[in-house]
């Protein structure tokens, strides 16, 4: 799981950018969102914005992920990394939150399986010299630990006045990336750049030599389908590209009250018995995978009467007993 972290003070269009970027790159991905008031605003918006299947959306509310929910974010996104797993998770904290203290947060949980891509401020162009004056710690800290920083609600300044922002923004920030121009008059490869720089500066997309692009891979275990009927009509779906352009699929799991193995390779497909039962396994490898797709098919989890349920996404919940955060799979 790869996180990019979205960061921007209070109205500079962080929202925006994201509904932007969903569209020029056409990835799946997971969203994070931290509203410090009680009542999430921008996860319904992106709701409304992003067709369906695209993204998963999270709301963390009542706090700052960099500080009072400090905790409760790295448990969260654990638990988006365990058990989602999507291959991009963007991260939008609040505006008043402290980049560095987030960046830092990520850190204590990255492993190998888990790596931060290089974050991104947005900067409101025309309130710059306002909220530099009034939050200067704040913003201080917004900019100077982003790698690339964009200028946002600027389209009608002049060529001068936005090479005399830069300038600013790079006393703070010397090193990092300064978009001036608005960022819908940008390429193709500087969206995809944005899910493919690694923290460290080094790119995170793995390359075959002489430059060709290596399949991808999804996996997930503990899954059944309801029937087998279900089954064969995925293997239809895998064959006329309805969840990516999958090269190779193959697994074993219980469909309905059966166990079965399947294996589908170069637009072929075949379905055969077993009569040992097998912990739920299955793995998808190609180009461009839709995993949200994918996940919707399968079950992964039982009631106690044996009802079939599929895991819905995280929320934060308030304890009314403890009176604190805590953060849960509901189903």
């Amino acid at each position: 799981m790869k996180i990019l972290v979205i960061s921007g003070f209070l109205g500079a269009g962080k929202t925006t950018f994201i509904k932007a970027l969903a569209k020029h790159t056409g990835r799946e991905f997971a969203i994070l969102e931290n509203e410090y008031g009680s009542v999430g605003v921008d996860g319904d918006s992106l709701k409304d914005n992003i067709p369906p299947g695209k993204v998963n959306i999270w709301e963390m509310a009542e706090g700052c992920i960099c500080c009072s929910m400090k905790g409760d974010f790295a448990a969260s996104v654990l638990t988006i990394a365990n058990t989602v797993d999507p291959e991009y998770l963007v991260i939008e904290p609040t505006g008043v939150g402290m980049l560095s203290s987030i960046i830092q947060s990520l850190k204590e949980i990255e492993y190998e399986r888990i790596s931060l891509l290089a974050p991104v401020t947005i900067v409101d162009g025309y309130s710059y010299e306002r909220y530099r004056q009034e939050f200067t710690e704040l913003y201080r800290d917004q900019i100077a630990e982003a790698h690339t920083v964009i200028i946002s609600k600027m389209e009608q300044a002049g060529d001068q006045e936005r090479a005399l922002l830069e300038k600013k923004l790079r006393e703070w920030n010397p090193h990092a990336r300064i978009l001036t121009a608005h960022y819908t008059q940008m390429e193709q490869d500087w969206w995809n750049s944005l899910l493919e720089k690694g923290y460290d500066g080094q790119l995170l997309k793995c390359e075959k030599a002489g430059g060709q692009e290596l399949p991808d891979t999804f996996s997930m275990s503990g899954v059944f389908l309801e029937s087998p009927e279900k089954l064969f009509l995925m293997m239809e779906r895998i064959i006329f590209g309805e969840f990516g352009d999958i090269c190779r699929a193959k697994g074993h799991l219980k469909a309905g009250n059966q166990i079965f193995q399947f294996d589908v390779a170069d637009g072929r497909y075949s379905v055969t018995g077993m009569e040992k039962e097998q912990a739920g396994k299955v793995v998808f490898i190609g180009r461009d995978i839709r995993r949200q797709e994918i996940r919707r098919c399968f079950y992964t989890i039982k009631n106690p009467d044996g009802a079939s349920r599929r895991a819905k996404p995280l929320r934060v919940r308030e304890s009314a007993v403890h009176r604190e955060k805590i953060p849960v799979i509901t189903c």
